[in-house]
């Protein structure tokens, strides 16, 4: 049987015409190898767009490169009277001279260094003022203590001193008293004296460091701020490479700080009443009076600071700020020079060290305002005519041993393409080529040669760095 399928479209009968002309052209398709030609000439168009960007994106990248030759500026081996020594340059961190450098010892007063730090910092941030009064307590009250043993001032129980000469007292005079109430006014309520040190400590970067007491008195002679759960011998320690990281960081921020040095005097009035007035002598007029004639300085170096500090196991010690006659300044950090309750032997063995850096080096000195030796124009992208010259925003210097018979020299600037074209900013930091070695926690724009534009440059616009910026192969 014939089923018909109810889905097949009905044929309809008829014929159909096509026109004898039509105005649409019948496409023919490309021949293959014209096809390969098109696709090729493309790509390469592509690719040389993409790599001649590519190749200006590298070329306008900062350009810095530095010299593989070396000057030999590493720190040299001292050989003072003392355990312990280590020199620096103070303002670029750079380490000259060491002398068993990280062994831990013991540090006495050396810790009101710390206190002091956190001082300037909170007055700086405005916590306080320098007038604002501060009252002794009764765990600072040290007024009945022999001062023969333990430094204090002539301040009683609910007598206040402003934070200045608390502070002047602590630095000039190492008063523990004026440490201890210091310490404790600065730190916050809800932590000990030894949670306090322990924050700054590792604020700072101090790593090799343990704390007790802001007085840096041995645990059993800190009467109301003996750490209970520590021995009675337990003291403050740290290694010579962190307070000269300690006196570094204060010197570096707060260069004020020598002038409480230079006081040969302490003035203090308990509560404000001049009738009150007190004076003592600080350890700067007492080492101009007693100490200074006794020293062997042929290079008279002066003593600027910072701060001594004694224990019966470490011996003499003093952290310093020494300045030649050029006005280079040292920090210095001597341990076990002489007897503890000697004066003397501490400052020899400073000056000694320093005086044995300086037979060994030689500065070379970059003042503001420079050229960077060996170059005259660098190229920037922003600066109209493409080029810019640079010279040094501050001075800079580097020590090298004398042996060495060569100019220093500093990386070359090749290009940098910024928008700081003003003459007041610093734009970049090059290093020198030395081999040298530094402090932890010095930055490289501490160490490195700042660099700003020597005179305001007119910046372009969009369309004007973009037409430098693609013309990176011109000179």
């Amino acid at each position: 049987m014939y089923l018909k399928n109810p889905f097949r479209r009905e044929k309809k009968m008829g014929m159909t015409f096509r026109p004898a002309y039509t105005s649409q052209k019948e496409k023919k398709p490309l021949p293959r190898f014209l096809k390969i030609v098109i696709i090729l000439f493309l790509s390469i168009l592509i690719l040389g767009s993409l790599g001649y960007v590519g190749t200006a994106y590298v070329e306008n990248r900062d350009q810095i490169k530095a010299s593989s030759k070396k000057l030999d500026g590493e720190a040299m081996k001292l050989h003072v009277k003392a355990r312990n020594a280590f020199v620096i340059d103070a303002n670029t961190g750079q380490i000259l001279g060491q002398k068993n450098p990280d062994q831990v010892i013991g540090i006495a007063s050396q810790s009101k260094m710390l206190t002091a730090y956190a001082v300037l910092q909170a007055i700086d941030d405005g916590d306080y003022q320098w007038d604002t009064p501060v009252k002794f307590t009764k765990s600072s009250d040290w007024s009945d203590k022999d001062a023969a043993m333990y430094a204090h001032l002539d301040v009683k129980e609910g007598e206040t001193l402003t934070v200045k000469e608390l502070f002047t007292a602590m630095f000039t005079t190492s008063a523990n008293d004026a440490s201890l109430a210091l310490a404790d006014f600065a730190k916050k309520k809800s932590e000990s004296q030894q949670e306090f040190l322990e924050r700054w400590a590792k604020k700072l970067g101090l790593k090799d460091t343990v704390w007790y007491n802001a007085a840096g008195q041995v645990n059993d002679d800190a009467f109301s701020y003996k750490v209970k759960s520590a021995k009675k011998t337990a003291e403050n320690k740290a290694t010579p490479r962190d307070l000269a990281m300690l006196a570094y960081q204060i010197v570096k921020d707060y260069p004020d700080i020598k002038d409480f040095y230079k006081k040969r005097g302490l003035v203090y009035t308990p509560n404000g009443e001049e009738s009150n007035l007190k004076i003592k002598l600080t350890e700067g007029g007492k080492f101009e009076q007693e100490i200074a004639s006794q020293l062997n300085n042929p290079k008279n170096l002066t003593v600027e600071g910072l701060k001594t500090g004694s224990t019966p196991e470490t011996g003499g010690a003093l952290t310093g700020l020494i300045k030649d006659q050029s006005g280079h300044e040292f920090i210095t950090v001597v341990s076990g020079a002489g007897r503890y309750t000697d004066s003397k032997e501490r400052y020899q063995a400073t000056l000694d060290a320093v005086s044995e850096v300086l037979d060994h080096y030689q500065n070379q000195s970059i003042d503001a305002g420079q050229s960077i030796p060996g170059q005259k124009t660098t190229k920037n992208a922003w600066a109209k005519g493409g080029q810019v010259q640079l010279v040094t925003k501050e001075k800079r210097t580097y020590w090298i041993k004398k042996s060495e018979t060569g100019k220093l020299s500093f990386a070359r600037v090749k290009r940098y393409n910024s928008q700081s074209l003003s003459d007041d900013d610093t734009v970049l930091s090059v290093p020198a080529n030395i081999k040298a070695s530094y402090l932890t926690g010095v930055s490289e724009n501490e160490r490195n040669l700042p660099l700003t534009n020597k005179e305001m440059v007119e910046q372009l616009d969009e369309g004007g760095y973009r037409s430098n910026w693609l013309r990176f192969y011109q000179s």
